[in-house]
């Protein structure tokens, strides 16, 4: 009777090549894995970088209407102006009230003298 072949080296090679198909299949799920997690991570940087260009335009839209120092400054001379007018119609005022008062004391005298 002949003797069965002897597969134990076969089986150790297939064992072996069986080994490194896994390694290389769970490489290629590591990788793709981390290529997924860095594009939502990137996807996520996206959106937030488009709220802040939103944001900014918002703002630079904004400053457009702001008054710059040399409008502030004319603002400030023309309220300094008013309020020297203001000033002096105040002291006007006073004058036309004095005169007022000094006719309103006459009226008073000459009436109360006359009964």
């Amino acid at each position: 009777m002949s003797k069965p072949p002897d597969y134990s080296a076969l089986r150790l090679w297939f064992d072996v090549g069986q080994f490194i198909g896994t390694l290389v299949v769970a490489a290629y799920v590591w990788v793709s894995n981390r290529t997924q997690a860095n594009a939502k991570e990137v996807d996520g940087v996206k959106k937030i970088a488009q709220k802040l260009e939103t944001r900014v335009t918002k703002l630079e839209t904004g400053m457009a209407h702001v008054l710059s120092h040399e409008d502030l400054g004319a603002v400030y001379e023309r309220i300094n102006e008013v309020a020297g007018g203001v000033s002096e119609l105040s002291g006007k005022m006073d004058a036309v009230q004095g005169s007022l008062s000094m006719i309103h004391e006459h009226l008073l005298n000459k009436s109360g003298g006359t009964q």
